[in-house]
């Protein structure tokens, strides 16, 4: 009986130790938490420390958009998993992340064109952090992102391709320039 509480216990933690990470307790309840889930002497008592805090939130299962000598268009909705890999060869990828959640946190976006092209369209309320890098192509960022607790990291690189991340505001920007 002993175990099973044990590992609940370390499994409350955790659950702990994420919603104070993403801001969803503030020090002083997060120590009041721990503090009972060290005092607790039943499965029971556990669950009551968090039953309170959202749910955790399932992210998505496809973390690979590749295409090789071809074409991929994605919109995904939902919730976008904390680390996305998006591969282009010959080929070209098209990523609409527009209605899709971001968790609180850094969401990784790994980015990699060899004579393709890979364009990711993010929604309102995003902070970018771009770091990738090209060879003989083109990495960008259009667009101006908010002051927000969901950041997304662009990595990767862009060999004789392009990748473009595109922002709202670039999009209302493009179309004017289009009258």
């Amino acid at each position: 009986m002993n175990s099973i509480i044990s590992v609940s216990r370390e499994r409350i933690i955790e659950q702990l130790k994420r919603h104070y990470a993403n801001d969803e307790l503030t020090e002083a309840e997060f120590e009041s938490r721990l503090k009972e889930a060290y005092a607790a002497r039943s499965v029971a008592d556990l669950e009551n420390i968090v039953s309170d805090l959202p749910a955790p939130v399932t992210p998505r299962a496809d973390t690979k958009i590749s295409a090789t000598l071809s074409g991929q268009e994605r919109k995904l909705a939902g919730v976008v998993p904390r680390e996305l890999s998006v591969k282009s060869r010959l080929g070209y990828v098209e990523l609409d992340l527009r209605d899709a959640t971001f968790a609180p946190g850094v969401t990784a976006i790994d980015v990699r064109s060899f004579m393709g092209y890979v364009e990711i369209h993010l929604p309102v309320g995003v902070r970018v952090e771009s770091h990738g890098h090209a060879l003989f192509g083109y990495f960008a960022l259009k667009g101006i992102d908010d002051e927000s607790q969901s950041i997304v990291r662009i990595t990767g690189r862009a060999i004789f391709g392009y990748a473009e991340v595109i922002l709202p505001d670039a999009e209302v920007e493009d179309d004017e320039d289009l009258e």
